[in-house]
């Protein structure tokens, strides 16, 4: 269990009080779940216990603030296919092939993480392909990005997609060039077939939401939101399991919160209201505007490079910003997914109009991503003081699809200081697991565009690595309305802290590669990997 007495004194640290610090103190004490003081060693108060930090670095905790902690845990059950073992559509089918063998006829294969991008194909594995290596069982292969259902013939029939099924708005199922369904669904076609396959056990979810969690925990996040309560296999089953996890007695999780992927009205009609809360906060409806660019769904002005296409919007443009304005009346924040221009575009515009009908709430409207900014979006953002909320992994885990999809315009996208020096508050944060998990990764993205795999992207975006990290401190409490209480480390604020082995703003220390020793959450010492640090009850120096 762990260890929280009254008082606990942290000495021989690096102590950054938030990511603009330049002149780190070297105590800290807490009291009580909060910072107590902290300053010099010789000038540090008595405490009940005293850490030798034996010079590791503390900083403010992280926050990611757009992650699916959801569909990582539904991961975890899966058949995973994003391994480094994964490189050919072979390997992939070897992976559903080993799976058919040990499960039960006619149950459920569900295989994860799959991204075409790694394979020496560069595709889909196509229906038959599958059903050569499970002829009896349905299999649904799961796109990384949560946009794309790939499906064999046994799955098909049992969801009763026939040759004859017509794309719904805003969604499309592959076909051959004979006009044959392939197995592929993309956006909202994708998004009714995992609703409709079978539930998973919610017992067995919550377990594994709690390993997620304390995975988090471990990487330095202590607040994350769980970015479209919904998004992986629909709102009300996804509901339950969250609310099993939370009457859990022994379930003390890191800050959390909540965006609902729910209509205003359909918010409303569960009785569910905003609600601010330190540790389970639901304050967010969560809208689709456009798709991604991966399957080259945004919503763009400028024809795609490589396909000529402009995506689309995810539902109408005037229900879109209906949907968006009845929740600003309603007192939710919200939080819109948009990619390219246009859906960023039209969402601004949603704002506007919300802000003219029920002016002065500050809500701090969210976009999540915008990947394509729209000439003059970053003013008007700022205007309305809106949030923007991206994920530099990104750079690195869709780069090919970003350079064939924008060609010579890829150094104008998916904007980062540009951000900054507009006066926007710029979020960092991971949309795991379509980016990578790890925040230090997104922050080492963000400083180096993408560079450890190539010419970097848009280099004139790199952000310093104060702002980077502090994109994941700040940026994430104020996300969530929380920075007057956390994120910094003065008295009076949240003792919620990790300490590392390196110093992250030492232009030398790789980000990437940065591990976190010890994790404070309440006070409380949650993780520590510094069992060997010497321990000293107080009064002893």
């Amino acid at each position: 269990m762990p260890h929280s007495p009254d008082t606990l004194r942290f000495i021989n640290a690096r102590i950054y009080r938030s990511a603009g610090d330049t002149r780190p103190a070297s105590a800290l004490v807490t009291r009580k779940g909060a910072v107590h003081w902290v300053g010099e060693r010789q000038d540090a108060p008595e405490a009940g216990r005293t850490i030798d930090m034996q010079g590791a670095t503390i900083i403010p905790g992280l926050t990611d603030a757009h992650v699916h902690l959801f569909a990582i845990a539904n991961e975890r059950q899966q058949v995973q296919l994003n391994g480094s073992g994964v490189c050919t559509i072979a390997d992939v089918l070897r992976h559903v092939s080993a799976s058919a063998k040990t499960t039960p006829p006619t149950q459920w294969i569900r295989a994860v993480g799959f991204d075409e991008n790694n394979l020496a194909e560069h595709r889909y594995p196509m229906r038959d392909e599958i059903d050569a290596v499970a002829p009896h069982h349905p299999v649904i292969i799961r796109r990384f990005c949560g946009h794309t259902a790939i499906l064999n013939s046994a799955a098909l029939k049992l969801l009763q997609i026939g040759e004859g099924v017509s794309d719904p708005p805003s969604g499309s199922f592959g076909r051959s060039a004979a006009g044959r369904l392939d197995g592929s669904a993309k956006e909202s076609a994708a998004e009714a077939v995992f609703r409709a396959i079978p539930a998973v056990d919610p017992a067995a979810m919550a377990a594994s939401l709690r390993e997620t969690i304390e995975d988090s925990m471990r990487m330095g996040l202590t607040a994350a939101v769980e970015a479209a309560v919904g998004f992986t296999c629909g709102f009300d089953d996804e509901f339950a399991v969250w609310k099993l996890l939370r009457q859990e007695s022994s379930f003390s999780p890191i800050r959390l919160g909540f965006m609902y992927q729910l209509d205003p009205k359909d918010a409303a009609m569960r009785g569910l209201t905003p609600r601010p809360d330190p540790d389970w906060q639901a304050m967010t409806l969560k809208f689709f505007a456009d798709g991604i660019v991966g399957a080259r769904t945004a919503a763009v002005s400028k024809p795609f490079a490589d396909t000529g296409s402009t995506g689309f919007f995810m539902r109408e443009e005037d229900d879109l910003e209906r949907v968006i304005v009845e929740a600003h009346l309603d007192g939710w924040q919200t939080a819109t997914h948009c990619v390219g221009d246009r859906a960023s575009a039209r969402v601004i515009a949603a704002f506007e109009k919300a802000e003219r009908a029920l002016p002065g709430q500050q809500p701090r409207h969210r976009i999540e991503h915008y990947f394509v900014p729209p000439d003059g979006g970053l003013a008007r953002m700022k205007a309305l003081g809106a949030l923007i909320v991206t994920q530099p992994s990104f750079l690195t885990r869709m780069r090919r699809s970003i350079l064939e999809a924008f060609g010579p315009d890829a150094h104008t996208k998916y904007p980062a200081r540009s951000v900054i020096d507009a006066g926007v508050t710029y979020v960092g944060s991971s949309d795991a697991p379509t980016g990578h998990v790890s925040p230090w990764i997104g922050m080492a993205n963000a400083v180096d565009r993408g560079a450890s795999l190539g010419s970097p992207i848009g280099a004139d975006e790199a952000l310093t690595r104060r702002q980077a990290v502090g994109s994941y401190i700040h940026g994430g409490a104020f996300a969530m309305s929380q920075e007057d209480w956390r994120g910094t480390l003065v008295p009076g604020m949240a003792a919620d802290f990790i300490a590392l082995d390196r110093d992250p703003f030492d232009a030398s220390t790789d980000l990437a590669a940065t591990n976190v020793l010890m994790t404070v959450l309440r006070g409380a010492v949650r993780h520590d990997t510094l069992s060997a640090a010497a321990e000293m009850q107080a009064g002893v120096h």
